[in-house]
């Protein structure tokens, strides 16, 4: 492959690993697995700058023809730029994904081929569109699925060939022309680096056109080259190409004997299906049809492989839509073993075993389902070790993947069979689980054996008290059948002796029936006891999960937890035992109480008929248990292990120097780039800008210029990158030590008149505004508008003085001062002003009244007393219906009618207002006096109620009137003051 392309690197296999490795230089190596490590972690760089964070979760797609190794070595990479590889997925299967997700095959299926030639390989895949139907909430729903049915490809088939078909057609033109025979410029890698450059740029212009230059400078030793080609040489000289382009696609179509009407779309994928004589070719091939381009060529594998990521993600919800791909490769598995009645290898009779020792299975067959479990059972296993091994299937189509020589995976030697004999009697069913996941790489899941055994456990019967003598000889009989490892038949043929000894047939039959219903209700209470003894004999159990189960508890063979199974299991006993002696008890009690509601026949008792009393007897019987109990793996293992250990940490480290160096390249360039940006900005300032002239004398400006011109030189010329970035950024700062103050003083002379004129404008605007704030602010005090107005003097004082110093100096001299200042100090003053501008007016303290100098209290007291003021405002109710004085207790009842004689005439409304009251206040007396009529019988209450109704009625009675008031009002009019009643205030008149 190097060599067909032209590349100028050397393949030597690893020190430690012994994986191929690419040399670079003298001692520089680097295996395939750091190199596409530090593509990844550029691609992860990429992914963070866009999405603002860190990006961690990835799906990567492979080429449909890598193996095992390939695929281990891709995920890997994976790890080493610090991705979290939520798996792989084949690139065609990830287009298909993109191009079905958003369509609906609800009417009918459809077919396509995805044609896909990229810059080195070429897939042609076939899928089929469908639907599915699953029952959700119990409502049938219809769901589209793809399925790929085939895959083919070229692995070394590229558009890079047609690259290579033109540069070395123009290698060969320039050495005529040049007069160079013997040099060959595809094996110059300089030269070679720029050829390949312009072809590509050929190649593309052919797509449209129908010839293009190709123009190179500086080919080889300082000679240039030119030439052109037309699309009809072009094709001529890549006629093998494209006969390589069709045949895959001619492959699909053979072996799935389709036609090409059968085939609903041919999409083209990749940056090489673009030209133009391809797309002939394969539609000749298709009997003259049309290719469809309904994917982005570049983008459509990606963007299906961000679906596949964002349905494994738990971040994401997507449509629902099937998919089903299909294993490139069969895999073969070899089992060497030795089975019961068979002797090991080595022994006498070795070859008289009963069948082979060797055999062979397909683990995995070509375009199985993906993805897809396996597992392959053993019975009667003798001997360690058990050995398997992995290797692919030759004979399937695609036979083995490019690169690949040998077709072995893997080799495992699998112990501990011998100890689970020892231990059990038996090896059990020994099962190896495999697992192909979604990106076809092959996973061995576990190797463990499942054996069932017998242990002895309690069981709790009852047992009649009369026959206490007959049932231990049955318990006795039945321990030591179960301990000699007996049945326990005899224990029950024991019974029957003990039973038939009495004499009654019927009464040993009622006994066995209890017994047995005894033992019914202790394998129900065992059942907890017997769910707590599998939890705690981890040791001899491994969980109960089936063939293709999920997770499963970690087994251990230890002989020490059968004491503690055995402790929790008599524990559990025990406590069904209880329990079942209280449903005992109750059932017992409930006999009694019927048999004590019945009536006694004959005059017998009830104890007659009474059930006669038991007693618990605890007996050992045997029960059936599984265990799953993990074998030893050893051998060699995967033939491709996954990089892990101390070759990880290296590799690892590797990559951190890669990162390093490419920060260090960067600091380089950036620096470089700043260096040669900044020299030629200020060569076209000093010749253009008239600001930098007016700033800067024309010597300093041909001083200046001259050394831009030698650091120019230098960084063309004799620049050395491996120095590193710090020489650039020295110089550079030289260069600005003369630079800068001139374009500083070119900015001060361009803002400088701009920020004067804006300053001296707000100075006026704001004095205007402080003197003005007697009149629109007089809240704001005396001495702050003083001092804001002499700040603001101040300033333009300052600012006169600042511009009567800056004309004294010329353009090209540093500036009296700067913009900045000018600034500054306008900020301060501008925010004192705003501070005192924005001062809000002060609420007004509340007007004490202005009493009359001879009744200041009175008058006090009727405003400060807001609800007293107007309940004593309001006219009061006829004195005589009170039986009190309108002016209080102090007042004469005589003194209210003389005041309302020498009263001025009140207001017309509040005359109405009054009469309005005492018509209120009549009635009010009208039906107190015939709620007292009603209660003559009870005076008692009467006298009682009388208070509360008073209390009630309070704020109903009319207010009295305040004749001291009104006499006040009297002296407050002459005073040109007058009392409201009604709202209680006085007003000026």
């Amino acid at each position: 492959m190097l060599e067909e392309h032209g590349l100028p690197y050397k393949v030597v296999p690893h020190p430690k690993r012994g994986v191929a490795s690419l040399q670079l230089g003298e001692s520089e190596t680097y295996s395939a697995e750091e190199l596409v490590a530090s593509i990844l972690y550029y691609a992860r760089q990429i992914a963070e700058a866009q999405a603002g964070g860190p990006v961690t979760d990835a799906v990567v797609a492979v080429p449909a023809f890598f193996g095992q190794r390939q695929r281990q070595a891709l995920a890997d990479a994976a790890g080493l730029a610090g991705l979290n590889l939520m798996g792989l997925i084949n690139t065609h299967t990830a287009a298909a994904l993109q191009y079905g997700i958003e369509r609906d095959f609800t009417n009918r299926s459809q077919t396509i081929i995805l044609y896909d030639m990229g810059s080195g390989t070429t897939e042609v895949a076939l899928v089929k569109y469908s639907t599915y139907t699953v029952k959700e909430a119990g409502k049938p729903k219809v769901y589209s699925q793809l399925e790929v049915r085939d895959v083919d490809w070229d692995h070394s088939l590229g558009s890079n060939l047609l690259d290579m078909a033109l540069a070395r057609h123009f290698a060969a033109e320039f050495r005529e022309k040049a007069k160079l025979p013997d040099v060959d410029v595809t094996a110059v890698p300089k030269a070679m680096a720029k050829l390949r450059r312009q072809v590509r740029r050929t190649k593309e212009m052919l797509s449209a056109n129908t010839a293009a230059p190709c123009t190179v400078e500086e080919l080889y030793e300082g000679k240039d080259f030119q030439s052109s080609i037309t699309r009809e040489q072009f094709e001529t000289l890549a006629a093998d190409f494209f006969e390589r382009a069709v045949a895959p696609l001619r492959r699909i179509l053979e072996r799935n004997k389709l036609q090409p009407g059968d085939v609903d779309a041919v999409e083209l994928l990749g940056g090489g299906s673009r030209v133009p004589r391809l797309q002939a070719v394969l539609s000749e091939a298709l009997g003259g049809r049309g290719l469809d381009r309904h994917l982005d060529a570049d983008e459509a594998i990606a963007l299906g492989a961000g679906l596949f990521a964002a349905n494994l993600s738990t971040s994401f919800r997507l449509r629902k839509f099937g998919m089903v791909d299909t294993t490139m490769y069969g895999v073969s598995l070899s089992l060497d073993h030795v089975v019961m009645g068979a002797p090991a290898s080595g022994e006498e009779g070795a070859g008289e075993a009963a069948e082979p020792l060797l055999k062979v299975r397909n683990l995995l067959p070509y375009n199985k389902k993906l993805p897809s479990k396996r597992m392959v059972k053993l019975e009667g296993l003798a001997a360690d070790p058990l050995r398997f091994s992995l290797a692919y299937n030759a004979s399937t189509p695609h036979g083995l993947p490019p690169g690949t020589k040998a077709p072995e995976l893997g080799e495992w030697e699998a112990t501990g069979v011998e100890a689970i004999i020892q231990r059990y009697n038996t090896s059990g069913q020994v099962s190896i689980r495999f697992e192909a996941d979604y990106g076809g790489l092959l996973h061995l899941d576990k190797v463990e054996a499942v054996v069932e055994y017998e242990v002895m456990e309690e069981k709790v019967i009852q047992v009649p008290i009369n026959e206490t003598e007959g049932a231990e000889e049955a318990v006795a009989a039945a321990g030591e059948a179960t301990n000699a490892g007996e049945s326990v038949d005899k224990g029950a043929e024991a019974a029957d002796k003990a039973a038939a000894s009495e004499g009654s047939d019927e009464k040993a039959e009622a006994d066995d029936a209890g017994a047995e219903k005894a033992e019914a209700g202790a394998d129900n209470t065992d059942g907890d006891a017997e769910g707590s003894e599998e939890g705690a004999a981890a040791g001899e159990e491994n969980g109960t999960e089936g063939e293709d189960g999920g997770k499963e508890k970690a087994a251990s063979e230890e002989d020490g937890g059968e004491g503690e199974q055995a402790e929790k299991a008599e524990k559990a006993e025990t406590e069904a035992t209880e329990s079942e002696a209280k449903g005992k008890e109750g059932s017992e009690g409930k006999d009694a109480g019927d048999a004590k509601e019945a009536p006694a026949a004959d005059g017998d008792t009830n104890t007659t008929n009474a059930k006669p009393a038991t007693v618990t007897k605890r007996i050992l019987v045997p029960k059936t248990k599984v265990a799953k109990v993990p074998l030893t793996l050893g051998g060699r293992g995967w033939l491709s292990s996954p990089l892990a250990g101390d070759d990880f940490k290296e590799a690892k480290a590797v990559l951190a120097k890669f990162a390093a160096a490419e920060a260090v390249k960067r600091d380089l360039a950036k620096s470089r780039n700043d260096l040669e940006s900044y020299i030629i900005a200020m060569k076209e300032s000093l010749e253009t800008d008239e600001l930098v002239q007016k700033v800067s004398t024309e010597e300093l400006r041909d001083s200046f210029r001259s050394r831009l011109n030698e650091e120019e030189d230098w960084l063309y010329m004799e620049a050395d990158e491996s120095l590193g970035a710090q020489q650039f950024k020295d110089r550079l700062k030289q260069l600005k030590d003369i630079g800068e103050p001139i374009k500083r003083r070119a900015e001060e002379l361009e803002m400088r008149p701009k920020v004067v004129e804006g300053l001296q404008k707000q100075i006026e605007l704001k004095r205007s505004v402080a003197k003005a704030w007697v009149d629109t602010k007089p809240w704001i005090p005396e001495a702050d508008r003083e001092d804001m107005i002499k700040q603001l003097a101040d300033l333009e004082t300052d600012l006169n003085a600042k511009l009567a110093a800056q004309a004294g100096k010329a353009d090209h001299e540093d500036p009296a001062f700067t913009v900045n200042e000018l600034v500054v100090g306008w900020e301060k003053v501008d925010k004192a002003f705003n501070k005192l501008n924005n001062k809000k007016k002060p609420k007004p303290p509340p007007e004490p009244p202005k009493p009359p100098s001879d009744g200041e209290g009175a008058a006090g007291a009727g405003k400060a007393d807001g609800a007293d003021a107007k309940a004593d405002a309001e006219p009061a109710a006829d004195p005589k219906a009170d039986g009190e004085p309108a002016g209080g207790a102090e007042q004469p009842a005589n003194e209210g009618p003389k005041q309302d004689a020498k009263k001025p005439e009140e207001p017309k409304q509040t005359k109405k207002e009054s009469k309005e009251e005492a018509k209120k206040g009549k009635k009010e007396e009208t039906k107190k006096e015939a709620k007292k009529d009603a209660k003559k019988d009870s005076k008692k209450e009467a006298k009682k109620e009388e208070p509360k109704k008073a209390k009630k009625e309070e704020p109903k009675k009319e207010p009295k009137k305040d004749t001291k008031r009104e006499e006040k009002g009297k002296k407050d009019e002459k005073k040109g003051w007058s009392w409201n009643k009604k709202k209680g205030e006085t007003s000026e008149l």
